[in-house]
C-alpha cells in the first residue's frame, strides 16, 4: 500500500495511506472471500488511490498554485536516482497502468494482477507489452 501511495500521492502519501486504511476498515463487512485478502484488500488501495488523485488534481484546478509547488514537476532534477526516474516515469501513465507497474514490482503473479485490474490475461499482457514500449520511447527522450 505504501509504493501506491508514494506513486499516487507523492509528499502526501501519508494522507492517502490513511484514507486507503480506512476503506478497508469499512469495507471489511463486504468481503466475500470470492478472492484472496490480499487480493482484496490491494483492489481497494488502487481504487482509493485512484479516487483520491481525481479529487486532488480537481482541487488543484480549483486553486491558484501555491510557491511550494515550484520544482515539483517530473524530470527537471538531473542528478536523479533510479526511484525518482522510475517515479517520473509512473507519473507519464494513466492509472491502469501506474497500477499495473506497480503490481509487477510487486512480484504479483499475472492471475492475481489480472483479477485486481478486472481484465484478461491475453489483455492483461498486451498492456504490459505496450508499457514497456512506451519505457523505451521514454529513455530514449521520445516521449
Amino acid at each position: 500500500m505504501v509504493a501506491i501511495a508514494r506513486s499516487y500521492a507523492g509528499c502526501d502519501a501519508d494522507d492517502l495511506i490513511q484514507d486507503i486504511l480506512l476503506q478497508v476498515w469499512r469495507s471489511l463487512g463486504s468481503f466475500k472471500k470470492l478472492s484472496s485478502i490480499d487480493t482484496w484488500c490491494y483492489r481497494i488501495a488502487l481504487n482509493t488511490a485512484i479516487s483520491w488523485r481525481r479529487s486532488a488534481e480537481r482541487r488543484k484546478q480549483r486553486l491558484p498554485p501555491a510557491e511550494s509547488d515550484v520544482g515539483l514537476v517530473p524530470g527537471t532534477d538531473d542528478g536523479c536516482d533510479s526511484s525518482e526516474l522510475l517515479l517520473q516515469f509512473l507519473h507519464t501513465l494513466s492509472d491502469t497502468d501506474r497500477a499495473l507497474v506497480l503490481m509487477y514490482l510487486e512480484d504479483m503473479s499475472g492471475t492475481e494482477m489480472a483479477a485486481i485490474l478486472g481484465v484478461g490475461d491475453g489483455a492483461l499482457r498486451v498492456r504490459m507489452h505496450r508499457i514497456k514500449q512506451r519505457l523505451a520511447k521514454w529513455e530514449a527522450g521520445d516521449l
